[in-house]
Protein backbone atom coordinates (compact mmCIF):
# COMPACT_ATOMS: atom_id res chain seq x y z
CA UNK A 1 0.00 0.00 0.00
CA UNK A 2 2.33 2.57 -1.27
CA UNK A 3 0.31 4.50 -3.19
CA UNK A 4 -3.43 5.09 -4.54
CA UNK A 5 -3.18 2.76 -6.82
CA UNK A 6 -2.72 0.11 -4.52
CA UNK A 7 -5.03 1.37 -2.43
CA UNK A 8 -7.43 1.02 -4.77
CA UNK A 9 -6.49 -2.60 -5.74
CA UNK A 10 -7.33 -3.04 -1.94
CA UNK A 11 -10.82 -1.52 -1.90
CA UNK A 12 -11.99 -3.64 -5.23
CA UNK A 13 -10.99 -6.23 -3.55
CA UNK A 14 -12.30 -5.98 -0.51
CA UNK A 15 -15.74 -5.09 -1.87
CA UNK A 16 -16.14 -8.27 -3.77
CA UNK A 17 -14.94 -10.18 -0.87
CA UNK A 18 -17.03 -7.62 2.25
CA UNK A 19 -19.63 -5.64 0.31
CA UNK A 20 -19.24 -2.26 -0.18
CA UNK A 21 -20.36 -0.47 3.20
CA UNK A 22 -17.05 -2.85 5.03
CA UNK A 23 -14.86 -1.73 2.12
CA UNK A 24 -15.73 1.51 2.78
CA UNK A 25 -15.29 1.16 6.61
CA UNK A 26 -11.88 -0.68 6.80
CA UNK A 27 -10.65 2.14 4.04
CA UNK A 28 -11.50 4.71 6.18
CA UNK A 29 -9.54 3.04 9.04
CA UNK A 30 -6.16 2.90 7.30
CA UNK A 31 -3.99 6.04 7.01
CA UNK A 32 -3.63 8.17 4.49
CA UNK A 33 -0.72 7.11 1.90
CA UNK A 34 1.63 10.16 3.45
CA UNK A 35 1.15 8.87 6.85
CA UNK A 36 2.79 4.84 6.51
CA UNK A 37 5.91 4.10 7.71
CA UNK A 38 8.23 2.82 5.09
CA UNK A 39 11.54 0.69 6.12
CA UNK A 40 13.68 3.21 4.17
CA UNK A 41 11.51 6.30 6.02
CA UNK A 42 12.01 4.42 9.26
CA UNK A 43 15.98 4.08 8.44
CA UNK A 44 16.00 7.61 7.50
CA UNK A 45 14.75 8.91 11.14
CA UNK A 46 16.95 5.76 13.03
CA UNK A 47 19.69 8.21 10.66
CA UNK A 48 18.94 11.33 12.09
CA UNK A 49 18.19 10.32 15.44
CA UNK A 50 21.84 8.40 15.76
CA UNK A 51 23.13 11.42 14.26
CA UNK A 52 21.27 14.13 17.03
CA UNK A 53 22.56 11.51 19.23
CA UNK A 54 26.54 11.22 18.22
CA UNK A 55 26.29 15.32 18.69
CA UNK A 56 25.20 15.19 21.63
CA UNK A 57 27.64 13.06 22.90
CA UNK A 58 30.56 15.32 21.37
CA UNK A 59 29.15 18.15 23.47
CA UNK A 60 29.14 15.87 26.45
CA UNK A 61 32.37 15.23 26.44
CA UNK A 62 33.55 18.68 25.81
CA UNK A 63 31.63 19.75 28.68
CA UNK A 64 33.57 16.64 31.20
CA UNK A 65 36.62 18.33 29.50
CA UNK A 66 35.39 21.69 30.49
CA UNK A 67 34.06 20.71 34.07
CA UNK A 68 37.67 19.18 34.21
CA UNK A 69 39.33 22.03 33.48
CA UNK A 70 36.91 23.96 36.50
CA UNK A 71 37.82 21.23 38.79
CA UNK A 72 41.96 22.00 39.15
CA UNK A 73 41.15 25.90 38.56
CA UNK A 74 39.38 25.32 41.84
CA UNK A 75 42.04 23.20 43.49
CA UNK A 76 44.71 25.88 42.15
CA UNK A 77 42.12 28.68 43.83
CA UNK A 78 41.91 26.22 47.15
CA UNK A 79 45.60 25.89 47.54
CA UNK A 80 46.02 29.26 47.18
CA UNK A 81 43.60 30.36 49.72
CA UNK A 82 45.19 27.99 52.32
CA UNK A 83 49.05 29.67 51.51
CA UNK A 84 47.22 33.28 52.01
CA UNK A 85 45.34 31.87 55.51
CA UNK A 86 48.97 30.66 56.77
CA UNK A 87 50.44 33.94 55.98
CA UNK A 88 47.43 35.63 57.26
CA UNK A 89 47.81 33.88 60.51
CA UNK A 90 51.75 34.33 60.75
CA UNK A 91 50.60 38.49 59.93
CA UNK A 92 48.23 38.05 62.86
CA UNK A 93 51.59 36.85 65.15
CA UNK A 94 53.64 38.79 63.87
CA UNK A 95 51.19 41.94 65.15
CA UNK A 96 50.21 40.49 68.38
CA UNK A 97 53.94 40.40 69.27
CA UNK A 98 54.73 43.81 67.92
CA UNK A 99 51.46 45.18 69.73
CA UNK A 100 53.64 43.83 73.03
CA UNK A 101 56.31 45.15 72.55
CA UNK A 102 55.00 48.53 71.82
CA UNK A 103 52.67 48.64 74.99
CA UNK A 104 55.78 47.42 77.06
CA UNK A 105 58.22 50.27 75.19
CA UNK A 106 55.64 52.55 76.29
CA UNK A 107 55.40 51.85 79.73
CA UNK A 108 58.63 51.48 79.92
CA UNK A 109 59.33 55.05 78.41
CA UNK A 110 56.82 56.65 80.28
CA UNK A 111 58.34 55.14 84.13
CA UNK A 112 61.51 56.44 82.79
CA UNK A 113 60.02 59.71 82.08
CA UNK A 114 58.03 59.93 85.66
CA UNK A 115 61.46 58.78 87.56
CA UNK A 116 62.88 61.93 85.61
CA UNK A 117 60.16 64.01 86.38
CA UNK A 118 60.22 62.68 90.32
CA UNK A 119 63.87 62.73 90.13
CA UNK A 120 64.06 66.41 88.79
CA UNK A 121 61.57 67.77 91.56
CA UNK A 122 63.73 66.16 94.27
CA UNK A 123 66.56 67.91 93.59
CA UNK A 124 64.90 71.14 93.17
Amino acid sequence: MSDLRDRDLLYARLREVLGVEPAEILMQNLPPTSGIATASGLRDVAAQVTGRIDGLDSRMDGLDSRMDGLDSRMDRLEAHMERFDDRLHDFHGALREQSRMFALTSVGSSAAIAAAIVAAAAIL
